[in-house]
């Protein structure tokens, strides 16, 4: 008898729907096209539906058929987007994903796009038409990247009553693979030619009105007729200037003792460079150059005075001290709202001083020992730098331990998850070893204590993998004027409840970059710098939705002629449009001795 209740209960359970099974459940269904794997391809559809509970930031995906691994980083992807779009916590909900597919299909990044509207749907509980679809992996920054296979699931949403098909921004000339055959003598010949396709022609011998998209908020408003309002505000790094000017000063203080001792033509001419940056009112990035100076002064010092085994091991052992004295420290010392972005810089590059000295003492080479122990020597300095300028920072309270050491363990998981998206993507390698350096080194400060530092080097983690993955889709160009906005508009909202100096320091840092590759890094840094602040600070402020008299049919058109005309794209595969040349990117050189990353 007892079994059979059992039984019972375990039926009526499964009888109900899946999100009345969670308590204050909200739930998202939205229809995506893919593309079936094997030797001949069609588009299909996909049902997703987005569950979102109370939680504590957990992902979970569940696929039929199954599919391969990057639907699980679509959907990390899109969960942690949309909260930070909405300026949601991303910690407070969990997120569930029922993807059901008609056959098994070719992986998940295209309907990252999609997921992402659904996630937002779900979250503000808006309603989603149904002849609406939609192809395009998403960004974390909210714009939609290209994909593959536009053709076939165009016909995909059309044969299932679709009326409106959304497309990355400038895929509207798409090409198809057309197999000839030419038969010479007995012997037939098969090769592949390209045809050319408007989608927006080929939609309307369909009965569907084809439109590009570039951003979530664009997809949005087709979708449901609500955008996301944008924070208003604009700071002035002006604001910053005094506390700025400090750290250059102080820096700059720094560099003349070596100066005395040791010439390096190099270094005079990152000097000279630091002095006019200094006297246009640009103080961190004059902080940098006089860091960068400051190596190459000590490398030229300890060429001199470390000229034996018994030397280097001194002097290895002396910044290991330095080192040691400094977790000490900062591992101990309270951290408030403002003073936490301090005490986590300085904390970063104690972690990396460790890092470069274990480089010194696994080199091969005496000058590549030398050149990694002054950078390690350098690093420890400009974190005494960095702590200088706390007195600096005032009306602070501090945050709990427990509560930095649960915002480091999130985003040190979310670092790990974007690393194996954007792996599965075959992201920009350069970039990718950056980002699992990052983590590495952010688990390392997590185990320590070092939870700011922690936070801050998951962050560096996340943006290398979100880089490692825009570098290789679409124009670097075009996403560097969005990225200055996105961090404005960050810098701007942490205003309202902290002093957000360092993440105006990197906003600082990146215009003044000539390298469009730097430039970009530098914002998207300073936007997440923010957002960390402004979450530590436990009033982010929800973005409000608004609805906006839409009519899709006086939504902008493009020309036919595309800027990625050329790319090719194959059933299935995943465009790929300017990919960049890994020199290109080694310029940024974020941890190499000749330059990047300002310390």
């Amino acid at each position: 008898m007892k079994k059979s209740l059992i039984l019972l209960f375990i039926v009526c359970l499964l009888a109900q729907p899946a999100y009345a099974q969670f308590e204050h459940a909200q739930r998202a269904d939205i229809k995506a096209v893919a593309v079936t794997s094997g030797e001949n391809p069609t588009g299909v559809v996909i049902n997703i539906s987005v569950i979102v509970t109370p939680g504590d930031g957990r992902v979970f995906v569940s696929t039929t058929p199954y599919t391969e691994i990057d639907m699980q980083g679509s959907a990390q992807l899109a969960a942690l987007t949309a909260c930070d779009l909405l300026g949601m916590d991303f910690t407070k909900h969990d997120f569930f994903y029922i993807i059901e597919a008609e056959a098994p299909i070719v992986g998940g990044p295209s309907a990252g796009g999609v997921m992402t509207v659904a996630t937002v749907a779900a979250l503000k509980g808006l309603k989603i038409r149904n002849d609406v679809y939609m192809t395009g992996m998403i960004y974390p920054d909210g714009f939609i990247g290209p994909v593959g296979g536009l053709k076939y699931k165009l016909e995909a949403a059309a044969s299932h009553g679709g009326k409106i098909f959304l497309i990355p921004e400038g895929q509207r000339i798409t090409y198809v693979e057309e197999p000839k055959v030419r038969r010479v003598g007995i012997i037939s010949i098969i090769s592949t030619e390209y045809k050319k396709i408007d989608l927006v022609e080929y939609g309307k011998s369909l009965g569907v009105d084809v439109y590009e998209v570039r951003t979530l908020n664009d997809a949005l408003k087709f979708f449901t007729g609500y955008e996301i309002e944008k924070p208003q505000g604009n700071f002035s790094i002006k604001a910053y200037s005094d506390i700025l000017k400090k750290l250059a000063e102080k820096m700059k203080d720094s560099v003349m003792p070596l100066r005395k001792e040791v010439k390096s033509d190099r270094a005079e001419d990152l000097i000279k460079k630091a002095e006019e940056y200094y006297s246009e009112g640009k103080y961190y990035t004059a902080t940098s150059l006089y860091f960068q100076s400051k190596i190459l002064l000590r490398y030229e010092l300890y060429k001199k005075s470390v000229v034996t085994a018994q030397q280097f091991d001194n002097e290895v052992e002396s910044i290991e001290n330095e080192i040691e004295s400094l977790k000490n420290y900062l591992s101990s010392e309270e951290i408030g709202v403002n003073s936490f972005q301090i005490i986590a810089a300085a904390q970063e590059r104690v972690a990396e001083a460790e890092n470069l000295l274990e480089k010194a003492k696994t080199a091969t080479t005496d000058d590549e020992a030398l050149q990694y122990l002054a950078y390690a020597k350098e690093r420890v300095e400009s974190a005494k730098v960095w702590l200088s300028i706390l007195p600096e920072l005032g009306n602070d309270y501090e945050i709990s331990p427990q509560e930095m050491e649960k915002r480091a363990e999130f985003y040190i998981m979310q670092a790990g998850s974007i690393l194996v998206y954007a792996s599965s993507l075959n992201g920009e390698q350069t970039l990718l070893n950056d980002g699992y350096e990052a983590l590495d080194t952010a688990k390392r400060l997590l185990s320590d204590g070092l939870y700011a530092g922690a936070a801050v080097m998951a962050i560096n983690s996340i943006t290398d993998a979100s880089l490692s993955i825009e570098v290789k889709y679409g124009e670097i160009g075009d996403k560097i004027e969005g990225a200055k906005e996105a961090a404005n508009s960050a810098i701007s909202e942490a205003e309202q409840v902290v002093f957000p100096v360092l993440p105006a320091a990197y906003y600082e840092f990146a215009e003044s970059m000539e390298n469009e590759y730097a430039k970009l890094m530098y914002y998207k840094l300073s936007e997440r710098l923010a957002k960390l602040l402004t979450v530590m600070a436990k009033s982010g402020g929800e973005r409000e939705l608004k609805h906006v008299e839409f009519n899709p049919y006086t939504y902008y058109r493009p020309e036919k002629k595309s800027r990625i005309e050329q790319v090719l794209e194959t059933p299935g595969f995943e465009a790929v449009y300017g990919i960049m040349a890994i020199s290109a990117i080694a310029a940024l050189g974020r941890k190499r001795i000749k330059g990047g990353r300002s310390k």
